[in-house]
C-alpha cells in the first residue's frame, strides 16, 4: 500500500508540473543597501538597473536603501554613482530561489583624488542577517601575511583547536565555501591553512539547514556550521603558492607545495605534502600535512598537535571550480592520502555492577596503515528561469591494515571473592571500504509568486571487506587463596572473514503554497530505506574447522514513510513562526539465512513540529523550536550472534531492537551590540529519547562480560551554553568568556536491573587577548571542567574528576624581520585514577626570520615539548562504565624549516 501511495502522489506532482510549465514570465524583486568604506549608509547614490527589456533608476534613501520591482529578463546590471565616490558596475543573475533578492551591502570607495578630504569611520566589524554572522575582517587587527586559521583566531566567539578544527559560536565547523562554492569539497583544514588572510573581504558564519531547506524555505533540520569566505573584489583574480621544507632531530622531516588559481569564479588548486610531525591538511579522517603550523604567523597557541600517537603522512589533492556557462557550473576535489601511525598506551576501564566492580588494566600498541582516495564533485545547473537541478556525486575507497598487541590485567572486586585474570591479545586486520553516493536535488518555480516543487533524491552504496586474525589467551587465579581458576582459562584462534554491503535511499517531496503575502504551506513527502546484507565466516585456526555457531548470513531492511504539513508565518521581518505535523510509519524487518527466522516491528510515529523565531530589535534575536526524529539500531546492534571476537567483553546482537524517537527542544538568544563589539549568545538543548537503544551488561563468570542490547524509557539529557566576548578599554585587548552544562540522566542494565547513570559536566573558559601591531601579541587562556558521575546501582561512590589548564602564548617582534614566540601550557587533573595520571607541562618555543621581497621567505628555528611531557589524558562516560586513558603523542625535538609564498595578480579583463 505505501508504494501505490507514492506512485500516486509522484504522478501527481509531476503532471501538476507539466500543466504549469509555461503558464507565465515570473517577475521577481531585488533590493539592497549602498555604504561607504567606514559602513555608514550612503543617501542620494543613483542605482541604475539596465537588461535587456528595460532601464530604470532608483535612488537611495536615508538608510541607503533602494529597491527594484516585476524583474522579468534573466540577468542584469546595476551601477552605482555619487559624486566624490567610484562608479560601481555589477550584474547579477535572476536564477535565486524565491520572489524576492536581498543583496549584500554595496561598498562605494571614495576617488582616490578626494581621499584626503574624506574622514574615514571604522568598518563595522560584526553585521548579523538572520542565520548568519558576518566578520568583515578590515575591522580587525591581522598581520600581514597571515593565514585563513591566524584571522579565525583574532574574532569573537571563533575558537581554532591545535587539530585545526574550528568551532563558531559553539559549534564545530563542517564546512567551508569561497564566495559560496566549496572550496576542496568543502574540507576545512584545507581552506583555513591554505587561503591568505589579505585576499578576504569577510567570513560568514552561518546555519546553514540543508540543500533543500535552502530550496524551500522550511527550516525542519538542526542546522550545521559553515564558513563562507567572501574574496576581495581585487583578489579575484590572482594565483598563489607556497614551497615548505624543514628537517630536525628525532628524524623528524616535513615537505609540501601547494598552488592555487583564482580567476573570476574559476578555481584550480593542487596540493601535496610528506611530513612525520602530525601536521594535518585535509580534515576527513587521515590527518596529512601543508607545513602551515609551522609557519604559524599568528599562531600562538597551536603548535602542539593533540593527535595521538606517530604519524608517517603522504598525501596530494586538486581542487577544480568554474562557471562551464551561464546556466551550469561544476566544481570538486580529488584526495589522496596515506597515513601510518604508531600509538602506545595505556587505560583503565572501571565496569560498575550492583555489588561489585569488574576493573580493567590495559597496556597496549597499535599500528595502523591507512590508504584513503576521495571523489567528491557538485554540478549545478539553472535549467531556465524556474527549473533548477543540482547533482552532487561521492567516490571513496578506503584501505586499512593494522595490527593490535595487548595485555591486560582484569580484576573483580566483589565481597568475599576476587578474581584477577591475566590476558595477551594479538589481532591483525585488512579492511577495504568502496564507498558512493549520489544526490540529486531539483526545483521546480511556478508562474504565481512563491510557489515551487522540490524534490531530493538520495541514493548510497557501501561495502566492508573485513579479515580479521585474531590471537587471545588469558588466565584467572583467585586473589584471595592466590589458586588458579581452573575453569576460567581460554585461548582462541580466530580468522573472522566478514562482508556487509549497505544500500541506503532517502527520497522527499515539497510543493509551496503561498497563502498570502506573510505565510505558506508545506506539503511533504519523505521516504527512507536502508537494506544491509552481512556475511561473516569465523574458522577456529587450532582445531581447523568452520565454527557454525559464530558464522552468520544476516539480512536487515529499514522502511519509513512520512506524510506532513507544515504551516510557516513571516510578520514584518521581526517575528517568524512554524507549525507542523507528520505521520511517519515504520517497518524495521530482519531475516537469518540459513536458518529462516525473521523478526520484523511495525510503528507509527506521529510527529508534530514548532518553531519560533523573534528578532526583538535589530541586534538582538530570540528563538525556540521543537524537532522530532528517528534513530535506527546499527548494524552491530541489531545482528543475531554471539560475537567471541574479544573474550573478555562477548557481544551479542538483538534482532527484536526497535528504533528510537528522539524529542528535541531548543531555545537560543543572540545579542550584538555593535557599537560596543560586544557579542552574547545562549542556547539550551533538551533531549527526551523514546525506546532508547542501551546496553545489558552481565557477568555470567569471573572477570568476563557479556553485553547485549535492549530498548528502554527514561533517558534524557539537557545541554547548554553560553559565550560572551568585549573589548576591554579598547579593541587591542579582547575578553572572552565561554561555558558548558550538561546533564545526562543515562540509562544501562546490570545483571537484568535498571540503573541510572546521572552524569554532569561543567566547564568555563577564560580567553584574553592583547595585540599591539608590530610589537606583541599575548593571550592567555584558561578553562575548568568538572565531571561528576552516580549510579542507581551502587558499587562504588561514583566519580568526581577536575581539570585545570591554564596556557600563555606570546608572539614579539623585534625587527621588521626577527620575531620570536612561545607557547606554555600546563595541566592539573585530579579525580583521575593514578594508573593514568598525568599533569603536564607543554612548552613549545621558536625564533624566525622574514627576508626576500614582501617577507617571501620565513626562517624559522623551532624547538618542541621541551620539558618532553605530551600525553594525551583522556576521561569518558559511556553507561555503566567509566574509560581513563592516556596515549603518547609526538614528544621534544628541535626542527629547522623555511617555508616560500608566491602570488601573482593577474590584469584586469579588457
Amino acid at each position: 500500500m505505501p508504494s501505490i501511495a507514492i506512485h500516486r502522489l509522484l504522478v501527481f506532482a509531476f503532471l501538476f508540473v507539466s500543466l504549469q510549465a509555461w503558464a507565465q514570465h515570473e517577475r521577481k524583486e531585488v533590493s539592497g543597501f549602498v555604504i561607504d568604506t567606514a559602513g555608514t549608509p550612503l543617501v542620494g547614490v543613483n542605482v541604475r538597473l539596465t537588461s535587456i527589456l528595460d532601464t530604470v533608476l532608483a535612488v537611495t534613501d536615508k538608510s541607503g536603501a533602494f529597491r527594484f520591482s516585476d524583474i522579468i529578463a534573466p540577468e542584469f546590471r546595476l551601477t552605482f554613482s555619487l559624486i566624490g565616490y567610484k562608479i560601481l558596475d555589477r550584474s547579477y543573475a535572476t536564477n535565486f530561489s524565491g520572489q524576492a533578492m536581498q543583496l549584500l551591502p554595496t561598498v562605494l570607495p571614495p576617488e582616490q583624488t578626494l581621499l584626503r578630504e574624506i574622514v574615514i569611520n571604522r568598518v563595522q566589524p560584526i553585521v548579523i542577517k538572520e542565520d548568519t554572522v558576518q566578520y568583515n575582517l578590515d575591522a580587525f587587527n591581522v598581520r600581514e601575511n597571515s593565514l585563513l586559521e591566524e584571522a579565525l583566531k583574532q574574532l569573537p566567539n571563533i575558537q581554532v583547536r591545535r587539530d585545526g578544527r574550528v568551532i563558531a559560536h559553539g559549534k564545530q565547523v563542517s564546512r567551508v565555501e569561497v564566495d559560496s562554492k566549496n572550496f576542496f569539497g568543502g574540507d576545512v583544514l584545507t581552506a583555513t591553512r591554505n587561503l591568505p588572510a589579505e585576499y578576504i573581504q569577510s567570513i560568514q558564519v552561518i546555519d546553514y539547514y540543508g540543500d533543500m531547506a535552502n530550496s524551500t524555505g522550511i527550516k525542519d533540520t538542526e542546522p550545521e556550521k559553515i564558513l563562507n569566505i567572501v574574496l576581495k573584489e581585487d583578489r579575484k583574480r590572482i594565483r598563489f603558492g607556497q614551497v615548505t621544507g624543514g628537517g630536525g632531530t628525532e628524524e623528524r622531516y616535513l615537505g609540501s607545495v601547494g598552488i592555487n588559481n583564482f580567476n573570476d569564479g574559476q578555481e584550480f588548486s593542487v596540493l601535496g605534502s610528506l611530513n612525520n610531525t602530525n601536521t594535518s591538511l585535509f580534515s576527513y579522517g587521515a590527518p596529512s600535512g601543508a607545513g602551515t603550523r609551522e609557519r604559524g604567523n599568528a599562531d600562538l597557541t597551536g603548535i602542539m598537535d593533540p593527535v595521538d600517537g606517530v604519524n608517517t603522512t603522504t598525501s596530494a589533492g586538486v581542487s577544480y571550480s568554474d562557471d562551464l556557462s551561464d546556466k551550469v557550473s561544476i566544481y570538486g576535489k580529488y584526495t589522496f592520502t596515506n597515513r601510518k601511525n604508531n600509538t602506545i598506551g595505556n587505560s583503565l576501564l572501571q565496569s560498575h555492577y550492583d555489588r561489585y566492580q569488574i576493573i580493567k588494566q590495559e597496556v597496549k600498541e597499535v599500528n595502523t596503515d591507512n590508504i584513503n582516495h576521495l571523489m567528491a564533485w557538485d554540478i549545478e545547473a539553472q535549467l531556465d528561469d524556474r527549473n533548477y537541478l543540482k547533482v552532487s556525486p561521492n567516490l571513496s575507497y578506503t584501505d586499512i591494515t593494522s595490527h593490535n598487541l595487548s595485555n591486560d590485567t582484569i580484576r573483580r572486586n566483589s565481597p568475599g571473592s576476587n578474581v584477577v585474570s591475566e590476558r595477551t591479545y594479538r589481532a591483525g586486520e585488512r579492511m577495504s571500504t568502496p564507498n558512493f553516493d549520489m544526490d540529486v536535488l531539483y526545483s521546480r518555480m511556478f508562474s504565481k509568486p512563491g510557489r515551487k516543487f522540490v524534490v531530493n533524491m538520495q541514493g548510497k552504496y557501501y561495502s566492508r571487506d573485513k579479515l580479521e586474525d585474531i590471537n587471545d589467551y588469558f588466565e584467572s587465579i583467585n586473589a584471595n587463596t592466590g589458586q588458579p581458576v581452573l575453569d576460567d582459562a581460554y585461548s582462541l584462534a580466530q580468522e573472522v572473514n566478514s562482508n556487509n554491503q549497505n544500500r541506503v535511499g532517502r527520497l522527499r517531496a515539497s510543493f509551496i503554497e503561498p497563502i498570502d503575502e506573510t505565510s505558506i504551506l508545506e506539503v511533504s513527502y519523505e521516504y527512507n530505506y536502508t537494506a544491509i546484507d552481512s556475511r561473516r565466516s569465523v574458522w577456529d585456526m587450532r582445531k581447523e574447522w568452520f565454527v557454525d555457531s559464530l558464522s552468520v548470513d544476516y539480512s536487515y531492511f529499514f522502511e519509513s514513510n512520512r506524510v506532513g504539513l507544515n504551516y510557516q508565518v513571516e510578520q514584518n521581518k521581526r517575528l517568524k513562526y512554524t507549525l507542523g505535523f507528520g505521520v511517519q510509519p515504520l517497518l524495521l524487518q530482519g531475516r537469518t539465512l540459513g536458518v529462516d527466522t525473521l523478526t520484523q516491528h511495525r510503528n507509527v510515529n506521529l510527529i508534530p513540529s514548532a518553531g519560533l523565531r523573534f528578532r526583538i530589535s535589530d541586534e538582538s534575536e530570540w528563538s525556540i523550536e521543537y524537532l522530532g526524529t528517528n534513530n535506527q539500531p546499527n548494524f552491530s546492534q541489531i545482528q543475531p550472534i554471539r560475537d567471541l571476537t574479544n573474550s573478555q567483553n562477548i557481544i551479542i546482537g538483538n534482532a527484536d531492537l526497535k528504533a528510537e524517537f528522539i524529542n528535541r527542544i531548543t531555545t537560543r538568544f543572540r545579542q550584538t551590540k555593535l557599537g560596543k563589539s560586544q557579542f552574547f549568545e545562549a542556547q539550551l538543548a533538551l533531549n527526551q529519547v523514546q525506546n532508547k537503544i542501551v546496553t545489558n551488561r552481565r557477568n555470567p563468570s569471573s572477570t568476563v562480560q557479556e553485553t547485549s542490547f535492549r530498548n528502554t524509557s527514561g533517558y534524557f539529557d539537557a545541554r547548554g551554553y553560553y559565550m560572551y566576548s568585549t573589548p576591554v578599554f579598547n579593541d587591542d585587548f579582547q575578553l572572552n568568556l565561554n561555558g558548558t552544562t550538561d546533564y545526562v540522566n543515562n540509562v544501562s542494565f546490570i545483571d537484568d536491573k535498571k540503573n541510572f547513570g546521572r552524569n554532569f559536566i561543567y566547564s568555563q573558559a577564560l580567553q584574553m587577548r592583547y595585540m599591539l601591531e608590530d610589537v606583541i601579541e599575548t593571550e592567555i587562556n584558561t578553562s575548568y571542567t568538572f565531571n561528576r558521575t552516580r549510579y542507581s546501582l551502587r558499587s562504588s561512590d561514583g566519580i568526581d574528576a577536575n581539570s585545570f589548564l591554564v596556557g600563555l602564548a606570546g608572539k614579539g617582534y623585534l625587527s621588521d624581520s626577527w620575531a620570536f614566540g612561545f607557547d606554555l601550557s600546563h595541566r592539573l587533573n585530579n579525580g583521575f585514577n593514578s594508573f593514568v595520571n598525568a599533569n603536564p607541562t607543554l612548552l613549545n618555543a621558536y625564533f624566525e626570520w622574514t627576508f626576500l621581497h614582501n617577507n617571501m621567505a620565513l626562517l624559522r628555528f623551532q624547538g618542541f615539548d621541551l620539558f618532553n611531557q605530551n600525553t594525551g589524558v583522556t576521561h569518558e562516560v559511556m553507561g555503566p562504565d567509566a574509560l581513563f586513558m592516556r596515549n603518547n603523542r609526538l614528544a621534544r625535538y628541535f626542527m629547522l624549516s623555511l617555508n616560500i609564498r608566491l602570488q601573482q595578480y593577474f590584469s584586469n579583463k579588457s
